[in-house]
This record gives structure tokens, sequence and C-alpha cells, in this order.
């Protein structure tokens, strides 16, 4: 680590000296140790050893950022010199800002050393258990793996943080076959502190597999209703939460203006059982960011509580663009967190006249304001309180904005990947539409 220290330190220094006024520079090691399995088979075992600086300068309102993958004096002086030729054809924007408040700080989480012998066996047990019970399921990848990554982050403001981590990583892709039938494909990713209980025991993947194995005869459905929709957790983050992240509470939505939610906060925009934090420091977060690319300490930050909106997600920069407040966490995957509610899942579709479970969803970037449309990947119908048939060539559509709205219950079953935590939701009024 102090190597890595010295190196940030060096980084600056050799900004200062071309000219910047002030600088922010990420040194990062990486070592991944990973096996690779197909067809029940082990494929391939490596380990993998990566380096990477982040730049960003700032000259008189001009930003320059540049990342090298290498420590090399000769590599990181032209990216110095790029990086400050880069803020010098910028356009001057006094927003820009980097933390400089002093602080020193080191955060140590998980396991920095791979078990290598116990993540073989773990790997292989997965995989020899979906061969025991779920013989109809193939596996076209499988992945595990042990990351271990350190890193320093310095400002010329006086910011150092130290991070170290290790953690272990699962990664499934697969389809279920029988004959000339076959399933549409899953996928899903599940990050771990520790290899205690088998893979399959964790997140959601047993529920995944079952689910998986039972849409080898899809049916397609005829004409079009308005009904509930239950949303498995990674479809309500492709529907839901990106919708909300990008669309309603994102930066560059608000800056530009198009948000929806841009005169909302301390309103209600959603139904008040519903919360949801972006939380990279909660305890069931395996791998959470810690520090910021303005060099800021990253904190929980709720958004919306008991249904009212309390916080857009803002770095500084957007922050001082539009006089607003920082968040604690903002990016593309910010750790969302949804409370779970009080009803099973089988409680909730036994509630429900007629409706679609979807595990996955495939369309385009919902509107400005919330309206999305798409096929239904891996669902099933809903009739009569049952999970029926899978589907195929089902579209659902509707509007995120009524849908908050129209909560019809939350699950107690949630989702908890190491990066996440999400219940199924059921939501009333969205259109399925068949042939």
């Amino acid at each position: 680590m102090k190597k890595l220290e010295l190196l940030a330190q060096s980084v600056l220094d050799a900004a200062k000296e071309a000219g910047a006024q002030s600088a922010l520079c990420t040194v990062e090691e990486t070592e991944t140790h990973e096996f690779n399995l197909q067809s029940g088979e082990f494929t391939l075992l490596r380990t993998l050893f990566d380096r990477s600086v982040q730049l960003s300068v700032l000259m008189e309102g001009r930003k320059g950022t540049i990342t090298v993958n290498s420590f090399e004096d000769e590599a990181i002086r032209k990216a110095v010199a790029d990086c400050v030729a880069s803020a010098q054809s910028a356009e001057p924007d006094e927003a820009w800002e980097f933390d400089s408040e002093p602080r020193d700080e080191t955060f140590t989480e998980g396991s920095l050393t791979c078990d290598t012998e116990k993540l073989f066996t773990r790997t292989k047990e997965l995989a020899d258990d979906i061969a025991e019970r779920h013989p109809k399921i193939m596996v076209d990848e499988l992945i595990t793996e042990h990351k271990a990554i350190r890193s320093v982050c310095k400002t010329s403001g006086g910011v150092t943080s130290r991070s170290a981590h290790g953690f272990y990583n699962v990664s499934l892709m697969y389809s279920a076959h029988d004959g000339e039938k076959a399933s549409s494909f899953y996928y899903g990713d599940t990050k771990l502190a520790a290899l205690d209980k088998p893979f399959i025991d964790c997140a959601l993947i047993e529920w995944e597999l079952s689910s998986i194995e039972r849409q080898l005869e899809p049916t397609a459905l005829d004409g079009k209703f308005n009904g509930t929709v239950v949303l498995a957790p990674t479809a309500l983050f492709e529907i839901v939460l990106s919708t909300v992240n990008w669309n309603f509470i994102g930066e560059d939505a608000l800056l530009d203006g198009t948000s929806i939610w841009k005169d909302k906060l301390g309103q209600q925009v959603a139904d008040e059982r519903l919360s949801l934090s972006f939380a990279p420091r909660a305890e069931d977060v395996v791998v959470g960011a810690r520090i910021s690319e303005e060099g800021y300490r990253v904190e929980n930050f709720d958004v919306i509580r008991d249904g009212k909106l309390l916080g857009y997600a803002l770095t500084q920069y957007g922050a001082n663009k539009i006089g607003g407040v920082r968040a604690g966490c903002t990016g593309w995957h910010p750790y969302p967190h949804i409370p779970a509610g009080d009803k099973s899942l089988e409680e909730i579709v036994a509630g429900i006249e007629r409706g679609v479970l979807v595990m996955r969803f495939s369309g385009g970037e919902p509107s400005s304001n919330g309206d999305f449309s798409g096929v239904a990947k891996n669902s099933f119908l809903i009739e009569n309180g049952k999970i029926m048939n899978a589907l195929c060539e089902t579209m659902i559509s509707g509007s995120v904005t009524d849908m908050l709205n129209n909560v019809r219950a939350i699950s107690s079953n949630v989702l908890q990947d190491g990066e996440c935590c999400l219940p199924f939701i059921a939501f009333d009024g969205v259109t399925v539409s068949g042939k």
C-alpha cells in the first residue's frame, strides 16, 4: 500500500509542476484468481494482475481526466502531460471541484487472500448441485473468482484514502434444455465475503434455476389486458430503479431540466410503503465504494423515504451547477436498497387475479417522463392466485411514475447479491400485450 501511496503523491507533484491548480489521483492494483467451468468440466484457472492510475486536474476552471494501465515512469509522465493538455483545451466551468478538506483514512474489508482450494471445491459443488437438482439446466458459463483490490486516492487538498478489500464472485449464464425445447437464457452475478455456504444457497440462485427450468414450453399470450405485474429484483432494477436513477434524480436529467422530479423534494412521489436508499456502506454490501471521483467520502444516501423524495443523485459538480446538495452516492449501479415488505412472494401471487411475473426485461431506454415498453423475458402468467405457464412474445408497457404510486405489495423475500438488497414488488395498472 505504501508503494501505491508514494506513486499517487508523485503523480500529484508532477501535475502541480505542469501547472495544475488542483488534482486528484487514484492508484489501484487488482489481483484476480479465476476458475472457468463449461459443460461440467474445468476449462481454465488463471491469475490476473491489473494496474491503473487515474488522474484528474483543474486549471482555471478547466478539467482534464486520464487513465493509464501502467506504473512505468514514461507512461506516467505522458499521462500527466496528456491530462494537462486535455484540461487546457476544455471549456471553463467553475463548478468543477475536488474535496479540499484534509483527512487521512484507511478501509480494510473482506478477505485479501484467496482460499483457492475451497473456491475450487465450492465451484465444483455448484456444478454438481445444478446437475443433480436441475438436470434440464445447461450451464453456458460458470465463472468463479476472488479479487483483492488495493487502492489509494490522494488529492492536492490533503485527502488520503486507502482501501483494501477482497471478495469472491460467482457468475452464471444458463438456459434450460429438453430435447429440441429450450428456454431463454438467464444470467446473474453474486458477490460474497466468504465461502461459508454452498453457492446454490446464496442470493436467489436456487429460485432462479428452478424458475428457468419451468420455462421450456412457453406460450404466447392472446390479446391484451391491464393488470398486475410482479417484478423480480433484476427486472425491478432494469425498469424502475434505473429510470429513477437516471431520468428522475440523475444529474444529467436535472442539469438539462428534463427530470419530472426536479421540483419534487419533500413531496410524495411514491406509495408510502416504499423507501429507497443508495447504500454502499450497508452491512450486506460486500464491495462498497468508499470514495467518489471527486475525492469525497462515499456515504449511504436516502432517495425516497415512506414515499417522499428526499434527495437527488448529484455530484459536487452537479450540486454547484444547480445550487443543490451533493449526494452520498451516485453512479450507474449505486447499491440500491429497498426494505422488505410483510408478505412472501407466494402470498402476493395468491392475491392476484391476473398478471405476470417478470424476471428480466428487454426494452429501449424509458422516456424522460418514465414511460416504457419492452419484452417481459423469463416471465410467467399469473391467474387466480397461481403462477401458471411460462410466456413468450409478451410485452409490458406503462409509466414508472404511475407504478411507483400503484404498489400492490412488497415481498419479504429479497435478493442480497453483495451489491443490492431488493425485494419483489407487485405493481397494478401495467399493460400486458400478447399476440
